[in-house]
């Protein structure tokens, strides 16, 4: 099995100057073959080039900075979320985007995305195709189907392997 029998088609984007309430708009608009939204959206420049990658994880720590912790008992924590929500909303995915995206070539074997997957810590993977310009992505729950199908394929009536 290789990437491109995984991978899920793509055709939609986000660009680098688009504000991130419209981002999260789009992400949530845009759903995978099981009827969710997805996680993350792969950033297109004018000229079609990808240049990096939004995830729900990007958006959280754009309005929730990592140097804040909730053990800092001089904050009153009521309502900040809203508040520190509010600061962010206009700025642009540019600002918040991973700008080193690993892609994998569609020929890839599925093993080898999965362990990239893995090392990277990643949860989805851009397929490219000959040309090296985008054209799918696979995700790590697709292939944890695949190998959750292999495991149960002796299933029992019972639950049991």
């Amino acid at each position: 099995m290789k990437a491109k029998d995984v991978m899920t088609p793509i055709d939609e984007y986000l660009s680098p100057d688009m504000p991130i309430c419209e981002a999260v708009i789009r992400m949530r608009n845009v759903k995978r073959q099981h009827g969710l939204p997805i996680k993350g959206m792969l950033v297109k420049n004018e000229q079609g080039a990808v240049v990096g990658m939004v995830s729900i994880k990007d958006i959280m720590r754009a309005v929730i900075p990592s140097y804040l912790s909730p053990d800092l008992s001089i904050f009153s924590w009521e309502n900040m979320l809203e508040d520190m929500t509010n600061k962010v909303k206009d700025r642009v995915v540019g600002d918040i985007m991973v700008k080193d995206v690993v892609t994998i070539d569609s020929e890839v074997p599925l093993m080898v995305c999965t362990d990239l997957m893995i090392k990277k810590g990643l949860q989805r993977l851009p397929v490219t195709d000959e040309k090296k310009e985008v054209i799918g992505m696979v995700y790590i729950r697709d292939i944890y189907n695949i190998i959750a199908d292999f495991l149960t394929e002796g299933e029992k009536e019972d639950g049991t392997c």
